[in-house]
């Protein structure tokens, strides 16, 4: 009798704990599946997570659920983020991996600037309010969505308590970093692309794609939402006359996987 009593005391802290952490979520966290209620331990990894990322709950439970299948089958490549801002997203790769405790390395690229001016492949509203009118495609920042490498380090090294030898900074441009590079990041397993612009994503794509993996994953962030970024997709799996299916995660996000 007294276990069962202990039994529906923890049962009825879990339901407590679990309606005020949605309680104090955004708007954009409170419509997650009922069965992602009993993960418990991710839903409290993505609170503390919270403040270090822009995704919502779909989005950093894909980044999760595909790190963890990379894991579980004991996947060899690199995780590779494109576009960190303040690390949040990276850091739910970066846990995984460091639980399985494989040494996998984790690629960080980010101008730790904020936004390079956009291209006239990059129109809407929404583009022209975010590169704030400067659309001549020069590398110099904008003013928009910076982060600092050193705030970032202190998420990953300091809070999260993560092994430095498995995590590279690649801090600038993604014209000039990812090109220099990417011969020293090998085989890839989950490549997350969030350049929000045509050309960072043309860059990223051209110069990665390659080298993820058969069954590896490419999850695009700003498919839905920023034209030059659904113009570079569409034009690359044209040109490589790929054969994917796009999986929508939200309104924005997709992802699909690399097949032969």
């Amino acid at each position: 009798m007294i276990n069962q009593v202990k039994n529906l005391v923890r049962k009825n802290k879990i339901v407590v704990h679990t309606r005020l952490f949605f309680r104090r979520m955004s708007d954009s966290w409170k419509y997650v599946p009922v069965k992602e209620y009993a993960n418990i331990k991710k839903l409290l990894l993505f609170w503390e997570l919270f403040p270090y990322s822009q995704q919502n709950y779909a989005s950093l439970s894909n980044v999760y659920d595909l790190a963890r299948v990379m894991e579980k089958n004991n996947t060899r490549g690199s995780f590779v983020e494109c576009g960190v801002w303040k690390g949040g997203c990276a850091a739910v790769m970066a846990i995984i991996a460091n639980k399985a405790g494989n040494n996998r390395k984790i690629w960080l690229f980010d101008s730790f600037e904020g936004m390079p001016e956009a291209t006239g492949m990059d129109s809407g509203k929404s583009a022209m309010e975010l590169a704030e009118g400067k659309m001549s495609g020069k590398l110099t920042p904008v003013g928009t969505n910076i982060a600092l490498i050193e705030d970032v380090k202190e998420l990953f090294f300091e809070k999260l308590n993560l092994n430095k030898n498995n995590i590279i900074f690649a801090k600038g441009w993604f014209q000039e970093t990812i090109p220099k590079y990417k011969d020293q990041i090998g085989h890839i397993a989950v490549l997350r692309i969030d350049g929000d612009w045509y050309e960072s994503t043309k860059t990223c794509l051209e110069n990665l794609y390659d080298q993820v993996i058969e069954g590896g994953y490419i999850i695009i962030d700003d498919y839905g939402f920023f034209p030059g970024c659904k113009k570079a997709v569409d034009e690359f799996i044209s040109m490589r006359n790929l054969k994917v299916e796009l999986i929508k995660i939200d309104y924005s996000r997709v992802y699909f996987k690399k097949s032969d």
